[in-house]
């Protein structure tokens, strides 16, 4: 007995030792970060950004120094204690290396990250090769032009109905605090709206758990990984806060499968198959076979991420464009210029007064480069591949079959070798740049399906607030718009799954 602990210690520590050894072997000894845990890891993640620990929100926090300064194309990371070893990278031409070819080398997305977007079911984000292949199937087709003329109209009505509801009408000087939730709200009416035909309003009437609907879903989106990790027996305690969450899984659970119920209903009723919005389409699919077909897990999988990542991703942008526009008047007055220049009646916008904004939407790159809402692609490697790299010096680097993989979207976007003073807002240097090159909404076949959606909406909302209202930042006293700029826009972070800018104040000055 007296042997036993120092036994089982050392059993232990020789155990980590094989592991660690076996590990930095995996990533060919790239150079790189040594933490106690992987960010992804359980471990990794609860503990935060630390100087010890990295977390999850170490691309952000430490950005400026990150790759060694941004001297290394790659870098690894094998944790001593907890979680699996991973490459990243902040190059451009890297990850165009990885991505490109993904169909071709069948990356997958591992499970154990994507986790919490399974949890409904799975999903056209979550899925991998041939899986993701039939969920895009069903979901791409309902992103038409007809979609598009809609989500216009839609979001000219949800921005009055903001204008109204939230007192702005009679009045030309306005402060508002913490504006992030705004963008938020409008962008889950306008993907309930035009993507699944949910007439939802802007004054949302709370369901029987006291939450709205709206509520229910922030909730959800910010509690993925409690959620995860909290044992099912943990919910039957008085405790607030778990109960809260409770509320607005179960709620939301009830709410999709009311509405999923409601539209089989309308369909069979009226035979009209052809609908064209998403949720029609898969319920549709429930009732086909083979590569068009979904069972109710999948239908409710998917109802959930793409409403999740078709308002959470836009509506944070279009936060980082107005705080940024704010502080930048020059380049708010080159917007207002832009849009007065191409409707000075002050009619509302059409889809081609929407295609020759230049200025505009290159401020909605920019404040995206900023601020990428999804901070990582992530992939499992199924097969050996090689990739050249520049820096530190050109080589080429072989990355093993198992290999995690990450392309650092915040990282790569900072990277001052690919964009000159990273730190500084230019959208000047979106102004031409071909729509395959803007890089923001992911790379590869499977860049983001919902691109032209979260630009129609965004381009529309801008287009509306910017016409009616100057904006301008809150100063403290003595403070420049410089000072304001490190206080404010520098406090990022995870707003449930995406990067978001913290709460934003505005004042606005009616035109």
């Amino acid at each position: 007995m007296t042997f036993a602990i120092p036994a089982l210690a050392l059993a232990i520590f020789a155990v980590s030792v094989y592991r660690f050894t076996n590990d930095l072997k995996s990533v060919n000894h790239i150079p790189g970060m040594r933490p106690l845990f992987a960010p992804f890891s359980l471990f990794g993640a609860a503990f935060g950004t630390r100087w010890w620990n990295p977390g999850l929100n170490w691309p952000w926090e430490w950005r400026k120094s990150a790759f060694f300064n941004h001297t290394h194309d790659v870098i690894s990371i094998v944790p001593v204690i907890s979680g699996g070893s991973s490459v990243y990278t902040c190059s451009m031409d890297v990850a165009k290396q990885i991505l490109a070819a993904e169909g071709k080398t069948q990356l997958f997305k591992p499970r154990r990250i994507v986790a919490g977007l399974l949890l409904w079911g799975e999903n056209i984000v979550a899925a991998s090769g041939d899986m993701w292949k039939r969920h895009r199937r069903i979901v791409a087709p309902a992103l038409t032009s007809k979609t598009y003329a809609l989500l216009i109209i839609e979001t000219i009505a949800t921005y009055r109905e903001m204008v109204d509801a939230e007192g702005w009408r009679d009045n030309d000087h306005i402060s508002v605090t913490d504006f992030n939730r705004l963008p938020r709200k409008l962008a889950l009416i306008l993907i309930a709206r035009c993507g699944f035909g949910l007439p939802m309003p802007w004054v949302d009437a709370p369901t029987e758990n006291g939450l709205t609907f709206g509520k229910s879903l922030t909730i959800v989106t910010e509690t993925v990984i409690p959620r995860l990790v909290i044992p099912t027996w943990l919910y039957k305690f008085p405790i607030e806060r778990i109960r809260i969450i409770e509320a607005a899984w179960s709620g939301l659970g009830s709410f999709m499968h009311t509405f999923l119920e409601s539209r089989k209903d309308e369909l069979q009723a009226t035979d009209d198959r052809q609908r064209g919005d998403i949720l029609s389409r898969l319920v549709t699919a429930m009732d086909s076979v083979g590569k068009v077909s979904l069972n109710e897990q999948e239908v409710l999988g998917n109802i959930f991420t793409l409403m999740f990542a078709g308002h959470e991703t836009t509506a944070s942008v279009i936060t980082a464009t107005l705080g940024y526009l704010a502080i930048y008047e020059d380049e708010q007055e080159k917007a207002y210029a832009e849009i007065i220049k191409v409707i000075p009646e002050r009619q509302d916008p059409t889809m081609d007064v929407l295609q020759n904004l230049p200025h505009l939407l290159a401020c909605f790159h920019e404040a995206m480069r900023i601020y990428p809402a999804g901070v990582a692609i992530v992939r499992e490697l199924t097969e050996d591949i090689t990739i050249k790299v520049k820096r530190p010096t050109e080589e080429q680097l072989t990355l093993q079959q198992g290999t995690l993989v990450v392309v650092d979207m915040i990282a790569l976007h900072h990277n001052p070798n690919v964009f000159s003073e990273p730190d500084v807002f230019r959208p000047s240097r979106w102004y031409g740049v071909p729509e395959h090159d803007i890089s923001m909404f992911g790379m590869g076949p499977r860049a983001c399906i919902g691109r032209k959606f979260s630009h129609t909406e965004a381009l529309c909302f801008l287009f509306l607030f910017l016409r009616d209202w100057k904006i301008s930042v809150p100063l403290r006293d003595g403070e420049t718009r410089k000072e304001y700029e490190e206080r404010v826009m520098g406090k990022a972070g995870m707003e449930g799954l995406v990067l978001g800018v913290g709460p934003i104040s505005l004042k606005m000055t009616r035109r």
